[in-house]
């Protein structure tokens, strides 16, 4: 399976949410690399959830 681009003409990974991430701070880079850490391709995984519900997430972590 191939990786959508997002608006950032990026491909929808991992990888390019972990550098997303780092804008929201170190909860959020965490939480990413959790899932990095879980999945069996790492960083290249596919990130199949919406670009923008991808940002609420991570916006979200700011609070927690």
């Amino acid at each position: 399976m191939k990786a959508h681009k997002l608006s950032t003409g990026e491909d929808s990974t991992l990888e390019t949410y972990k550098k997303w991430a780092r804008v929201f701070g170190d909860k959020a880079v965490a939480f990413i690399q959790r899932k990095i850490d879980d999945s069996p391709n790492g960083e290249n995984e596919i990130v199949l959830a919406d670009e923008q519900q991808m940002i609420i997430l991570l916006a979200s972590l700011i609070r927690k």
